[in-house]
Formats: C-alpha cells, structure tokens, sequence
C-alpha cells in the first residue's frame, strides 16, 4: 500500500529525475557547440510538510524501533516534542535527518 508520505517521497524523486533528463537533454542539445555554457538545472524547491506528514513519518520510525534516535534529532533541534517545532523549514530539517536514521 502506497502511503501520502511514501507518494511524497515519490514525486520528490520524480522531480529530480526530470531536472536531471533535461540537464543531459542541454547537454546533448549543446554536445556540437562545446564552448556554449550549459544552463544549471533548476534546483527542486524543499518539500514543505504537514505537521501530520511529519508525525506520521516520525511515529513510524519509533515504531520500528528508533524511537531513543528520534527523541535525540528533536532535542537537537531545540524541542521536545514535535507539536513544538513552529517553523517549515526546521520540521524539513528535521524529518531529514529522521529519514537518514536507519535500524541496526
């Protein structure tokens, strides 16, 4: 079963392979004229997440046994519970390093 956070992590990743085909694309497209400077791909904006998105993602990882890893990536961050974090950009902060954290 494909869950909103798994679906979300599929189009993040969806988005990054298509900046990356139009990146070889203006490459092949400039392969016959190499002193043409080849354009930056754009950059893939952050993932903005819910407070839901992030306590569902968070719980799972407790769940499975990261619960001590989790607690410790929140006290890094400031909190002590997840409902404290007010600021988007430190709850993406947050459930990147949550998401790096794996079992064993």
């Amino acid at each position: 079963m494909i869950t909103k956070d798994k679906t979300a992590l599929l189009v993040q990743g969806l988005e990054r392979i298509c900046a990356d085909i139009a990146a070889i694309a203006a490459l092949l497209e400039n392969e016959e004229s190499p002193n043409s400077s080849v354009p930056e791909p754009a950059p893939v904006p952050e993932k903005v997440y819910t407070y839901e998105e992030a306590r569902a993602i968070l719980a799972e990882k407790s769940r499975s046994g990261l619960r001590a890893e989790v607690k410790a990536i929140l006290i890094a961050h400031g909190v002590n519970q997840l409902s404290d974090v007010r600021d988007p950009k430190e709850l993406a902060a947050i459930i990147k390093e949550a998401e790096a954290i794996k079992l064993g």
